[in-house]
């Protein structure tokens, strides 16, 4: 990082899939658009419209974006000597880190650095001093879902099959599009991690259980790239 503390407004396209790695930084991440993904240990969560999700500095963690997917990120150096939250979670997203944001978002339309003294860096402060108050929750997979419903979307990012349409037509409204969708990206989530560690597209085939041309067609859309 070249400053302590950094923004980035981030429009994901395509499927972006993350290694499970230790955090070099703390960070947060509040989704505009879509819906994004942190697996901490065994638990995976949904990041959906209007939620923020904290990490904290050396934290082992995956994080997934799925496609059509807007988001903003400030990121923290591990040198910064204010203090921050030490544990992973939900936060609740106040009005005035809302505003902060969005003026962020337009001052850097103009500018790819903030100096401390910018306007831009006067509001990284004001968040650094937020950061400082956050209150985590990781006692549901997705604030924004009921939380009988947390086992079906548990199963549905595990790749295996949902059968409950109530609980698959919540999960559609709160990430903007259909379950079945949701379920492609988890196939060409693990098709990716799999063409990432030297498989075939027949081999990726054969461990996921799927044709492959179905893998071949939803590669290009998904992913932004084939598989072969």
């Amino acid at each position: 990082m070249k400053q302590a503390i950094e923004f980035l407004h981030n429009i994901q396209n395509f499927l972006h899939v993350g290694s499970r790695r230790k955090s070099h930084t703390s960070y947060m991440i509040v989704v505009q658009e879509g819906s994004a993904l942190v697996r901490l240990g065994k638990q995976e969560f949904l990041i959906t419209k209007g939620a923020g999700f904290w990490i904290p500095f050396d934290c082992l963690h995956a994080l997934t974006i799925l496609p059509g997917t807007q988001y903003d990120k400030v990121e923290f150096s591990a040198r910064l000597t204010t203090p921050v939250c030490k544990e992973a979670g939900f936060f609740s997203v106040s009005k005035l880190l809302t505003a902060l944001l969005a003026e962020l978002r337009h001052e850097f339309k103009t500018q790819s650095t903030a100096s401390p003294n910018s306007p831009a860096g006067n509001l990284l402060r004001v968040i650094a001093d937020q950061v400082a108050k956050l209150k985590v929750k990781t006692n549901s997979l997705c604030p924004a879902l009921r939380n009988d419903y947390n086992v079906q979307l548990s199963q549905l990012l595990k790749g295996d099959k949902v059968t409950d349409k109530p609980a698959l037509a919540a999960i559609s409204e709160i990430i903007g599009f259909s379950s079945s969708e949701l379920e492609a990206c988890i196939v060409m989530r693990e098709a990716l991690k799999l063409s990432r560690s030297g498989r075939k597209l027949e081999q990726i085939a054969d461990t996921l259980n799927t044709p492959k041309d179905t893998i071949s067609a939803l590669a290009k859309p998904i992913l932004g790239l084939e598989l072969n």
